[in-house]
């Protein structure tokens, strides 16, 4: 069986934005932004509490590099206090609808060190749209699914 594929250099270029996109959320680094189209969205589809393996956090959709900017400073900076890591695993993209647009998938173990040794607080699914733009690939949309998912 074939896979669709993207042609190998637009590959390695969206590999290489979405796995910046652990390093720099985890550091709460303001270069976060960078990584997405100005008219992004970023979904939070579900969240169970941290006792079943969530963040607690409400379900949100933010729209913007503005509000994604906020989102790395109440979040990673001051909730999470910059100890909680994304080990982002199983990623593959495929083409899109058309040249300019792909769509990624992948799994993160989201680690927990607020309290000394860290230990897996969460369990993501993240599909991911990437749009081409004239600066390179950029994510478009995003959106995480944490488990259990309630479904």
């Amino acid at each position: 069986m074939r896979f669709p594929h993207l042609p190998v250099e637009d590959e390695l270029e969206i590999r290489s934005v979405f796995a910046r996109y652990g390093h720099l959320a985890d550091a709460g680094d303001p270069n976060f932004v960078q990584l997405f189209t100005e008219d992004a969205s970023w979904t939070r589809a579900n969240s169970p509490p941290a006792a079943q393996g969530g963040s607690g956090l409400p379900p949100e959709t933010i729209r913007g590099r503005d509000k994604l900017q906020v989102l790395m400073e109440e979040v990673m900076k001051k909730k999470f206090k910059q100890r909680m890591h994304h080990q982002m695993t199983d990623f593959y993209v495929v083409p899109g609808a058309n040249a300019d647009d792909a769509m990624g998938h992948a799994r993160a173990l989201i680690t927990d060190w607020r309290e000394g040794p860290g230990k897996i607080a969460m369990f993501g699914k993240y599909d991911v749209r990437f749009r081409r733009t004239d600066v390179g690939w950029r994510i478009s949309d995003m959106t995480v699914r944490v488990l259990p998912s309630g479904d």
